[in-house]
């Protein structure tokens, strides 16, 4: 269902707020829109990037997981839920999303790239070479892509 146009607009200056770097004022416009398109999809992944750009990892969180179980098949929602967990709770949690999502959609290789990042981050550096080594090799699907892509790698220095 398609937004109307007053939302649609406040939608697209939120966005455009974020990308310059702006987080209130696009979470001021987003706070402009009706109270019942805030469970929408497009809502929701504004409000994880603001939360995202605050650092305010407990929201982004909560935020970023209800986006991932509307739609579990778009890795780039589980890899936000992971990371925010990875800041909020611990790089283990984050690890458990992530182990959860490549039995859920074996091939996906921003989850086999990120929990390789993780496991390496926690001293399983066997195991994260497993994972960076089946990337390597194609057994995952458009493993270029995700992984020039992916934004939600924690620094190899961060360890909670």
């Amino acid at each position: 269902m398609p937004l109307e146009p007053d939302n649609q607009r406040l939608l697209t200056a939120a966005q455009g707020y974020l990308e310059l770097g702006l987080p209130l004022d696009a979470n001021q416009e987003i706070e402009s829109m009706a109270a019942d398109v805030r469970h929408v999809p497009e809502f929701l992944a504004v409000r994880v990037g603001i939360y995202r750009a605050l650092e305010a990892w407990p929201l982004m969180q909560v935020v970023a997981r209800q986006l991932a179980l509307y739609a579990p098949d778009e890795p780039d929602r589980t890899v936000a839920w992971a990371f925010a967990t990875g800041r909020a709770d611990s790089l283990d949690a984050a690890r458990l999303i992530l182990v959860n999502a490549v039995e859920r959609l074996p091939g996906v290789a921003v989850f086999a790239f990120n929990l390789a990042c993780y496991e390496a981050q926690l001293g399983d550096v066997a195991s994260a070479k497993a994972h960076l080594s089946g990337v390597r090799t194609s057994r995952y699907s458009g493993a270029s892509r995700w992984c020039r892509t992916s934004h939600a790698v924690l620094p190899l220095g961060h360890n909670r």
